[in-house]
């Protein structure tokens, strides 16, 4: 999933949410062994706030049933008064944005588990976690904290392969700046352990083919500005391991919608180029998007690569009928003041109907079509509305 820069989401932040069994001040955890040992660019004494470069916007978290030919069950947003938001998918479109109440801190994190649920995460203002969970019939069970952890930044939730059905893992930066991990399975949060490194940008999370090594592999920015990946299984962690050399200025993308997605990255460079990067074939290397000078961070579809451009547009960069190449940068009408989100209908076959989102000049989130035309090159129809209360 990709995020906004962590200063723009602290300053906004207001009271703290409140779990039913009220909430747990702990004192920061003790940094682990995984943590000292980790590679000198992801190893510092004192976290900073994410770096400046990042792009300072909000990105609405699009639910996902990995399961579902149709994936997108829904979408997620932190509302202008701090609240989370969330509008499930209704025929064509999106129902109202319902508000789920509190004051939360930066963009939600949004899964779909096995049973259908809408696994909803949250960092409140006091700089803990809380889930929320929105069942198949619409029914809101409200917060509960996820204990032992202040955070500093964005949490990122997946639903792995390698867990009990029903299980979420989570990610978040820790106090020290290192990345922590804990999983949900059958109904308990097993507890934070750290996997060291040191990051200044937010987690980005991906499922791999198999669950050999672990099913689930993480990016993230080192203090160095590269890019590095870690794999993760439930019983530990391959280690952080540098991609490349180039140095990146957003949070790093991956294709949301797609169940198997660990395998290519994209990223901004310090050109304000778009970059892609096979991580899956040995000698790959970053590889320029040229055509727009991105101003947000990335997006990315099965069939499609979206960013904001320096006229506050989205420029959507096809493929050529999925074999890996792009044909270039297209803008798509109408100003937007967010990063966007995308989906296609169906990833693994069928309609490739493409679904772009993106918060509106007054505040609003709005979706815009591109129908399956058969060709990469169709128009996107316009942005409607999602009605409701406004986004941060």
């Amino acid at each position: 999933m990709q995020h906004s820069s962590w200063f723009r989401r602290t300053v906004r932040g207001g009271v703290a949410l409140t779990a039913a069994a009220g909430l747990l001040h702990l004192a920061a955890p003790a940094a682990s062994a995984a943590a000292a040992a980790g590679p000198a660019p992801l190893a510092a004494a004192a976290p900073p706030a994410y770096a400046a470069d990042l792009p300072s916007l909000t990105t609405p978290q699009v639910a996902y049933d990995r399961t579902a030919n149709q994936p997108a069950k829904g979408v997620a947003a932190r509302g202008t008064d701090g609240a989370l938001l969330y509008a499930a998918r209704s025929g064509t479109g999106f129902a109202p944005f319902q508000s789920l109440g509190g004051v939360t801190v930066g963009d939600p994190s949004a899964v779909v588990t096995s049973s259908g649920n809408t696994e909803l995460i949250v960092r409140g203002t006091d700089n803990q976690v809380y889930a929320n969970t929105v069942t198949p019939s619409g029914t809101v069970t409200g917060y509960s904290l996820v204990p032992g952890l202040t955070v500093t930044g964005d949490i990122e939730s997946i639903v792995p392969a390698d867990e009990p059905a029903g299980s979420v893992r989570i990610f978040a930066r820790g106090p020290e700046g290192a990345v922590w991990t804990n999983v949900r399975r059958n109904g308990s949060w097993a507890g934070w352990s750290s996997l060291g490194g040191f990051i200044t940008s937010d987690i980005t999370a991906s499922r791999l083919y198999s669950s050999i090594g672990g099913n689930v592999r993480i990016f993230v920015r080192g203090s160095d500005h590269r890019v590095y990946l870690n794999q993760v299984s439930p019983s530990g962690s391959s280690g952080f391991t540098a991609v490349d050399d180039m140095r990146v200025t957003s949070n790093i993308a991956i294709r949301d919608s797609d169940a198997i997605n660990g395998f290519e990255i994209f990223a901004r460079g310090e050109d304000n180029r778009v970059y892609a990067r096979n991580v899956l074939v040995t000698g790959s290397t970053w590889k320029p998007l040229d055509g727009v000078s991105a101003t947000s961070d990335i997006a990315v579809t099965n069939r499609a690569v979206y960013v904001r451009g320096g006229d506050n547009a989205i420029y959507a960069n096809p493929q050529n009928s999925g074999n890996g190449s792009y044909t270039g940068f297209q803008r798509v009408e109408g100003s937007v003041t967010g990063s966007p989100a995308a989906f296609s209908l169906q990833p693994n076959g069928g309609p490739l109907t493409q679904y772009l989102l993106a918060r509106q000049p007054d505040s609003r989130l709005a979706f815009n079509i591109r129908p399956d035309v058969g060709v990469p090159t169709g128009p996107f129809t316009g942005y409607t509305t999602i009605s409701g209360p406004t986004i941060d």
